[in-house]
């Protein structure tokens, strides 16, 4: 395979550079796990079983020795740390599984059921529980986000603006299912 200093600036830009970025990070995942990988739902499913897994366990590091909801904020600061140094990772992970890939599958559940656990443990359960994690999704992407994109003008720093978040969502939660 060769170098990407070997292409010439006519060679990329007479080839489908998706193609392109598609067939080295194959080759690099083969490199990484000894099978290849040629198609982009391959590609999805080992990123998305390796995103979920890698979360998994950082999430749960987080909960160690906490409970309620100071659990739920220490998972919830992770989730967004993780999604800010991992930004593909994250974007695999909170995809929901679109084939049948059982292994895909178990971890997503993994993950799921860990989640809805830390909800549980804030007496918010079933739907209420689901519903509650879906908005800790949403919001914990969205500050990502702007991160990434630099769009917030507030003059205090991203951690400040997503714990003052986090307070919002918990106390939100607190008052609305009485907890």
């Amino acid at each position: 395979m060769r170098h990407p200093h070997d292409f010439s600036i006519n060679e990329i830009l007479a080839s489908n550079w998706d193609k392109r970025l598609a067939d080295d990070i194959a080759a690099e995942l083969e490199l990484a796990s000894g099978e290849p990988r040629t198609s982009i739902p391959e590609i999805r499913r080992f990123f998305a079983i390796k995103s979920c897994r890698n979360l998994l366990g950082r999430l749960e590091s987080a909960r160690n020795g906490k409970l309620s909801f100071s659990a739920l904020r220490a998972v919830a600061t992770e989730m967004r740390r993780f999604a800010v140094e991992h930004p593909g990772l994250a974007a695999a992970t909170f995809r929901a599984p679109v084939t049948e890939c059982p292994e895909w599958r178990r971890a997503y559940q993994e993950l799921q059921e860990f989640m809805v656990a830390v909800f549980a443990d804030c007496n918010l359960y079933g739907q209420t529980g689901d519903d509650a994690l879906h908005i800790l999704r949403c919001l914990a992407r969205g500050f990502a986000l702007h991160e990434f994109m630099g769009s917030f003008s507030h003059t205090y720093p991203y951690d400040e603006a997503y714990e003052l978040a986090l307070d919002v969502f918990i106390a939100g939660l607190r008052v609305e299912y009485k907890c």
